[in-house]
């Protein structure tokens, strides 16, 4: 294709738009040569026009997982790059489709590994002297596109990537099949290059509202279906935690046998809270984030200056989130992965609930006096009650 001028590259760039959906198969394909060549195509039709720029951004987002062929993944960042500085809410909007396709690209392309489980990996590793540098495959689309400066984008970014772990409204139960999805997003989201104290701040915001409802209310329904306390229902450790804990778990002990289908389904929807409240613990660890610092943030509160700069600490290693199936493929429970999820749901929310209580108990602080004629400043009565107001969690 040589440009418009030419009626012949008139005539193939049309064919090419109608056959737009097959170009995007083909960047799943297992040869690594196809892959360069489609990527090359798209290139030549998005700067002629010929192709939808909303639809093609998530299949070049999926390529940066391309992890075996640095010149594809290379090929793909540039025409990122040109769309992102040519529509720069771009990025922000098809961040949440280009993960999903991320994640089937390597499903898809990669071979098995000896189990025959595909082999998806969000995260790559680098060494730089003595310390192993953890990226995700997403670094440097962040770091070379304008949305790495501008704090609205970034933020809806990741709104973006933590709406999948929201309560489907169309649906009671988590989907299992989506829980590796689930699992490859939590790893983005713990290793993104965040440079300002505010995003890890802003991800442990919105996973605290997350888990504080739908972790209680998953809570609630295993005690209602276990015949437990109501109206506390996750005081302690109770008997199943227990026996999980030891390796001597017996489901008919706890007459569990004729009521597997909802308690696995049960653990099925605590395996998409499971993830943030270890993301949670991994990013307080990580930026080295009080408990106070998290319980006065607030979303639209400005940067402050000595936060900026932040880098996660090398001493922590990579964040890993495993999740083993609860079914089989016949939907016969496996009761030693539903125990162990069991077993560490409820004292991760159990811990996370006494972390999002907290209250400031200092004496309150007296609002500063004016003199008379004086003009307040702009701000001053509203930090003299933020102040004087207890810290309590948003949630």
């Amino acid at each position: 294709i040589s440009g418009d001028q030419d009626g012949d590259s008139c005539i193939s760039g049309s064919v090419l738009t109608k056959h737009a959906d097959r170009l995007y198969e083909l960047t799943l394909s297992k040869d690594e040569k196809v892959r360069q060549m489609i990527i090359d195509l798209i290139g030549h039709l998005l700067r002629q026009g010929l192709i939808n720029p909303m639809a093609t951004v998530p299949h070049l987002l999926a390529v940066q997982g391309d992890v075996k062929s640095p010149a594809t993944r290379s090929s793909a960042l540039k025409l990122l790059i040109t769309e992102g500085e040519k529509r720069p809410d771009m990025l922000r909007q098809r961040i949440c489709a280009g993960l999903k396709q991320a994640y089937y690209f390597q499903k898809e392309v990669y071979p098995h590994d000896s189990s025959g489980v595909p082999r998806v990996t969000a995260l790559l590793s680098r060494n730089e002297g003595p310390k192993v540098v953890t990226d995700t495959i997403f670094d440097q689309v962040i770091k070379e596109s304008a949305i790495r400066n501008k704090r609205a984008q970034r933020q809806g970014l990741l709104k973006g990537i933590i709406s999948l772990f929201e309560k489907d409204p169309d649906s009671e139960h988590t989907d299992a099949d989506q829980l590796p999805l689930l699992a490859f997003a939590s790893e983005i989201l713990a290793h993104l290059p965040y440079t300002a104290l505010n995003d890890p701040l802003f991800i442990v915001y919105h996973l605290s509202c997350i888990t504080a409802l739908d972790g209680q209310s998953i809570i609630n329904q295993f005690s209602e279906l276990l015949g437990g306390d109501l109206c506390d229902p996750n005081s302690e450790e109770d008997d199943i935690e227990r026996a999980a804990k030891t390796g001597t778990f017996d489901p008919n002990q706890f007459g569990l046998e004729s009521k597997s289908a909802e308690f696995g389904q049960l653990c099925v929807n605590a395996c998409r809270i499971l993830p943030l409240l270890q993301l949670k613990i991994f990013l307080c660890e990580a930026y080295s984030l009080s408990e106070a610092r998290i319980t006065e943030f607030v979303p639209s509160e400005k940067e402050r200056i000595h936060e900026k700069g932040v880098s996660i600490s090398d001493s922590i290693p990579a964040f890993s989130c495993i999740m083993d199936p609860i079914f089989d493929s016949q939907q016969n429970i496996n009761w030693n992965n539903a125990g162990k999820v069991y077993a560490m749901m409820r004292p991760m929310m159990r811990d996370s609930e006494e972390e999002d209580l907290h209250v400031d108990t200092e004496p309150l602080k007296k609002t500063p006096k004016r003199k008379s004629g004086q003009k307040r400043k702009l701000g001053d009565f509203d930090d003299a009650l933020a102040q004087d107001s207890p810290k309590v969690s948003p949630d």
